[in-house]
């Protein structure tokens, strides 16, 4: 009784030690942390780019995720995400654009269709719909993304930190 007892309770830690590396490799391949990505904002027709804008986006396991970019004229972004395929996952997110005297310009809405990389880094496209306070359509964009993981800064130089 006590040996299998003993096999038992082996057989658990070798089974939960799996699930952690199984975990592991899960999220260095998955979409979930934190993003730095630069947004190529495009004309839907043409594909030409009009501008260039970086941005954070940080995608949480229980499918929600945010973002905030260096332009004083939007808020930051608020969404969600899930995979759609091998290696493809579809995010819908918006955010609200301001006038230069800060009053409401639209909210903006998001639909982006990711790929990911094997080696820490995404690409993706998308359209941005933007409406005015009634509802109503007022333009259409098209963005594309280059995104590269940030690091958790936890690793052997971290300790650089506390000097």
């Amino acid at each position: 009784m006590t040996h299998r007892f003993f096999r038992i309770c082996t057989l658990v830690a070798l089974g939960f030690a799996a699930s952690q590396t199984i975990l592991s490799a899960q999220e260095k391949n998955g979409l979930d942390g934190i993003w730095a990505v630069s947004v190529t904002v495009t004309n839907c027709q043409t594909g030409a780019p009009i501008r260039t804008v970086a941005s954070l986006q940080q995608f949480h396991r229980d499918g929600s995720m945010i973002e905030t970019a260096n332009t004083a004229s939007r808020g930051i972004s608020e969404g969600v995400w899930g995979y759609a395929g091998h290696h493809t996952v579809a995010a819908s997110y918006w955010f609200y654009r301001y006038n230069p005297d800060g009053t409401f310009a639209s909210r903006a809405s998001i639909t982006d269709k990711i790929v990911l990389g094997s080696d820490g880094q995404f690409t993706s496209s998308g359209m941005v719909l933007d409406y005015d306070s009634t509802g109503t359509l007022l333009t259409t964009g098209c963005f594309t993304h280059a995104a590269t993981r940030l690091a958790s800064g936890f690793g052997p130089n971290a300790d650089e930190w506390n000097h």
